[in-house]
């Protein structure tokens, strides 16, 4: 891959999804054939199913649609955009083997939908299912110039602290890969079922949940070199870090310092409010703090960067969450 390093001064966002279309396309047309994948057309979209499960939500427009893209990152003013794909489609019920070929298939499609514009830097996928065919795959990712890859909290009930992914996370402490930490779960009970609380509410416990178990592993202090981003925020983690201390402080036997790991961890901006985003910065650093949109759904921050401008930051901090410390971290993964 040609070198896509953002320049000084320009605004990258680091949080958007892709479905590749021809990927799409081929399956619709049985040109691309899974053992265990169906595709259908459903409330006036495409849908995906795996191994039998239930189907996904319809594919949205803007995660096909480069022109729609195009339009969007010139209306708010994104000179990169750091495109992963869409959670829903990663495909982790599969089979190991058909799972690291969906894999393996879905990331040459974000390729292929990123050489386009030159705007969009693709983070890869793998088959989180199977922890050592992920840590191949994400090998192979970096050494074709990829910075990383994005990847679910979980893959079915194999937690990311688990043994198991100690050659995952070797993997991507060697090659210094970003690791971007997104949501893929929902409602863990019918308790999310009623006002919208999967999007507004659950999601984030997934994530808070998972962050907690990797400090307490201690995984990003033992793997210094895998860059983890934490999508939205990082869910409720930083607010909840002190009690997390307290709890390392009566059990040390058995927790790392959660703190040692914390000042490892990068975080978006796609927060919608304004203390919120302050308290964000304050606590991590503006260092670890990145501009991210969640493009193309709803319930992302489709104006990303009005927040990161109103809030009370010093030009300095402004500038490295508006893009200089993406340019920073994409810099060391070329």
């Amino acid at each position: 891959m040609s070198n896509r390093t953002p320049a000084p001064g320009e605004a990258v966002d680091f949080h958007a999804h892709v479905v590749p279309p021809g990927l799409l396309a081929d399956l619709a047309a049985g040109r691309l054939r899974f053992p265990h994948v169906e595709t259908a057309t459903h409330g006036g979209g495409q849908v995906l199913s795996f191994n039998g499960g239930p189907p996904t939500r319809p594919v949205a427009p803007g995660l096909t649609d480069p022109a729609r893209r195009t339009a969007w990152l010139d209306a708010q003013r994104i000179d990169r955009q750091v495109v992963g794909g869409w959670l829903d489609a990663f495909g982790y019920q599969l089979p190991p083997d058909e799972g690291a070929d969906w894999a393996e298939v879905l990331t040459t499609g974000i390729v292929e939908y990123t050489k386009a514009d030159d705007r969009l830097i693709p983070l890869g996928t793998v088959a989180l299912q199977d922890p050592q065919r992920a840590a191949v795959a994400l090998k192979a990712q970096r050494a074709a110039g990829l910075p990383g890859i994005m990847i679910a909290t979980r893959a079915g009930e194999l937690e990311l602290d688990d043994p198991a992914f100690t050659p995952f996370w070797e993997a991507a402490d060697e090659s210094r890969a970003v690791v971007f930490l997104h949501p893929g779960f929902g409602a863990a009970s019918p308790r999310y079922h009623d006002f919208g609380l999967v999007n507004g509410l659950a999601r984030l416990e997934d994530t808070t949940v998972a962050l907690a178990r990797l400090l307490y592993a201690g995984i990003p202090d033992r793997y210094p070199g895998a860059r983890i981003l934490v999508a939205h925020g990082g869910a409720a983690l930083p607010y909840v870090l002190g009690r997390l201390v307290r709890s390392h402080l009566t059990n040390p036997d058995t927790t790392a310092d959660p703190l040692a790991s914390f000042a490892r961890l990068y975080f978006d901006s796609v927060l919608f409010d304004l203390a919120t985003l302050e308290f964000l910065v304050a606590k991590a650093g503006p260092g670890r703090v990145l501009l991210g949109s969640d493009y193309p759904f709803p319930i992302g921050d489709l104006a990303p960067r009005t927040i990161v401008e109103t809030a009370d930051l010093d030009p300095a901090e402004r500038d490295r969450i508006l893009g200089g410390s993406a340019a920073a971290l994409l810099g060391e993964q070329t």
